[in-house]
């Protein structure tokens, strides 16, 4: 235990995350170029010396209230998205290359956000009353909600049946 490649800095299971790799945005691409449904694309881009090309197909759907929303076809999985990245080689959606956004792999909360941020001397009691009462609110709700829960529960062992599914048949 705590041998070297043992603490938490370097973690090899955690995601990429889209903002560190290049796109293809449709709305972009609208914007720019005026895409039509049914068109096609041909990307072009050097990955590690090498030229390649990739082809890139629109979609789109009805809205709602009217108009059209573009997409873009992941050529991987078929899925229709606003955005491919460029990943390993190829381009395709953020599932595909399991890639999540910076934001959700911050851990802090709003709570522990203030906190941080909070640069009063005293412990919890000089927070504000209203900061604390919703927080304290909710953790009296979630006891309650568990308490409730715990009673509906039936408890110990459950009875025994004489005659189950293969009772006496005579």
């Amino acid at each position: 235990m705590g041998g070297p490649g043992s603490g938490n800095w370097f973690r090899c299971d955690k995601k990429g995350v889209v903002e560190d790799h290049p796109r293809v945005d449709v709305r972009k691409l609208r914007r720019e170029h005026g895409i039509k449904p049914g068109d096609w694309m041909t990307v072009q881009y050097e990955w590690r010396g090498e030229q390649m090309a990739q082809e890139v197909y629109f979609d789109w759907t009805r809205c709602h209230y009217g108009g059209r929303r573009f997409w873009l076809i992941c050529m991987h999985c078929g899925r229709r998205v606003a955005v491919l990245y460029l990943k390993l080689k190829y381009f395709a959606c953020r599932h595909c290359h399991d890639l999540t956004y910076r934001c959700c792999q911050e851990a802090d909360s709003r709570f522990g956000k203030f906190l941080q941020n909070y640069d009063g001397a005293g412990g919890a009691e000089d927070l504000p009353l209203f900061f604390l009462k919703g927080f304290v609110s909710m953790r009296m709700k979630r006891e309650a909600r568990l308490k409730k829960e715990l009673a509906r529960r039936p408890r110990g062992r459950p009875p025994k049946i004489a005659d189950g599914p293969q009772g006496n048949l005579h």
